[in-house]
């Protein structure tokens, strides 16, 4: 196992060096996805001609961001996995901390967050609980430099709020969701160039295990 402090490794004779490398591997392979959907969302100036419009290509992007944060999550997170793998992983990429009050405090807060995820994955439910409250305004939107300025005004309107919205002149992406347990609508809103942040240091957790695994693995 890794030490993420250290950089050394710690052997244990239990560890599946196959499964090790599988989540490695998919890790890997979800980070490179989610910076390569951000660089596209970053981009100054983009080229969306094989997209019908300048929206379709943010939110093509988007979406293909979170559906890898998404998938980096649950290499952490899930219950569905075996506990102990689940806790090797925090380990490995000092995923998470123990706090004064006995909890645990996660360094990765925005890939830890799992609320835009399930308004992605379940947009066609949420849409429809806005539009039976009168209080859906849109699909995807975007805010960008150059833009027609009152449409710009209506899309930032807080009496017409939009449910999902990414603004390039601050870099947040905000969406409207909705509370399982209370039905409470809420908004929800990441700053881009922190979740940025995030996965270029849990790549450097995982490039240092994946050097580890193809030594291992080709020699």
């Amino acid at each position: 196992m890794y030490d993420p402090i250290t950089g050394a490794w710690i052997a244990n004779a239990n560890e599946k060096f196959e499964e090790h490398f599988e989540t490695t591997y998919y890790l890997k392979y979800n980070i490179e996805k989610a910076l390569y959907s951000l660089d596209k969302i970053l981009m100054k100036k983009i080229d969306y001609s094989e997209f019908t419009n300048r929206c379709a290509y943010y939110h093509f992007y988007i979406d293909s961001l979170f559906n890898a944060v998404c998938h980096i999550r649950r290499r952490f997170c899930s219950k569905k996995i075996n506990k102990d793998r689940i806790e090797r992983n925090r380990e490995e990429y000092n995923y998470c901390v123990n706090n004064s009050s006995g909890g645990a405090t996660c360094n990765f807060p925005i890939i830890g967050n799992e609320k835009i995820r399930n308004f992605i994955e379940h947009v066609d439910e949420r849409d429809e609980e806005l539009i039976d409250r009168e209080i859906y305004n849109g699909t995807f939107n975007v805010i960008y430099n150059g833009m027609n300025l009152k449409i710009k005004k209506d899309l930032l309107s807080n009496q017409k709020k939009q449910n999902n919205l990414l603004n390039m002149i601050t870099k947040e992406y905000h969406v409207l969701n909705i509370d399982n347990k209370t039905k409470e609508v809420y908004e929800c809103k990441i700053n881009l160039i922190d979740l940025k942040k995030e996965l270029e240091e849990l790549k450097k957790y995982n490039d240092d295990i994946w050097s580890y695994m193809m030594e291992r693995f080709w020699n």
